[in-house]
């Protein structure tokens, strides 16, 4: 896999893991919710990939939702970096690129 191919992939899984982690967070209230974990796998070729979804086993009170604030958190800044360093890399790439070309002109 190429290095776009790699940071595209690292977007998808940063963006994948976002969406749960604010699915969370918005239902972090609701009785019985269990917090989700996005499961990630390192590709052979370079990248990353969603491999699946994962239910938080972390204990709850009765009633209650095992969401926890400053986990999510910390999850949400965690994948905020990783779609923010892949985006970088895309961004140099197309540098990269840009210059190759001037180049050859």
């Amino acid at each position: 896999m190429d290095v776009v191919g790699i940071a595209l992939s690292g977007l998808s899984a940063s963006g994948a893991g976002l969406a749960v982690q604010a699915n969370n967070v918005a239902n972090q209230l609701s009785d019985g919710f269990k917090a989700k974990r996005v499961d990630l796998v390192a590709e052979a070729s370079g990248g990353v990939r969603v491999s699946g979804v994962s239910q938080d086993s972390t204990p709850a009170g009765p009633g209650t939702s095992n969401v926890d604030l400053p986990t999510e958190t910390m999850q949400g800044m965690g994948f905020e970096l990783m779609y923010r360093a892949n985006l970088k890399v895309l961004s140099t790439a197309d540098e990269l690129a840009k210059t190759t070309l001037d180049m050859q002109v």
